[in-house]
């Protein structure tokens, strides 16, 4: 069984697989993701009579997004992996978007901020061409993908990845925040 914890964004998504079996849960915050986040996987577990114990695997959003919203999804995830001594991945929102595309051609995800733009470039196999990375003009001409998260799809890709140690789990944060200037 894997969790899926993705909060970088006004829209909290909790989702389980279970075999072959998805349970997802969404809810607008409005950024209040400390108060509904920690309730919202309770309730899927229960709501699904599914077991924590039988968690194989957490896969969490790790930014770039709401600086607040990543470090509580990381700070769930990271700490439900080392008690339960469980796998964890983690995967960048714009990673997400462009696995979660149905674009066969070279596609562009883009997250923007009030002084520029993250981005991230992928070809039709889902290949990195422009690495993550924050500019202050958005100067690619790739098609952009839809800001939606297909759970399935991610959790195929992030299946597929090596696990991380929760201990050396960060945010991603693209741009510098002032303290780490």
């Amino acid at each position: 069984m894997i969790l899926f914890i993705d909060t970088h964004d006004e829209l909290i998504t909790i989702a389980i697989k279970n075999n072959d079996k998805l349970y997802v849960k969404t809810k607008l915050s409005e950024y209040s993701h400390s108060v509904f986040t920690m309730p919202m996987i309770e309730e899927i577990f229960n709501e699904n009579k599914l077991d924590i114990n039988d968690l194989k695997k957490i896969i969490v959003i790790n930014g770039p997004g709401s600086f607040t919203g990543i470090r509580i999804g990381l700070s769930i995830a990271k700490t439900m992996a080392y008690a339960l001594n469980i796998e964890i991945n983690t995967l960048s929102s714009l990673t997400a978007y462009l696995i979660s595309s149905d674009l066969k051609c070279d596609k562009m995800a883009v997250i923007e901020d009030n002084k520029g733009y993250y981005i991230s470039v992928f070809d039709s196999n889902n290949n990195s061409i422009v690495e993550e990375q924050y500019v202050t003009e958005n100067n690619y001409n790739y098609t952009l993908v839809d800001k939606k998260l297909d759970v399935n799809k991610i959790i195929e890709y992030c299946e597929k990845l090596p696990s991380e140690n929760p201990h050396h789990i960060k945010a991603n944060y693209i741009k510098k925040i002032e303290v780490e200037k």
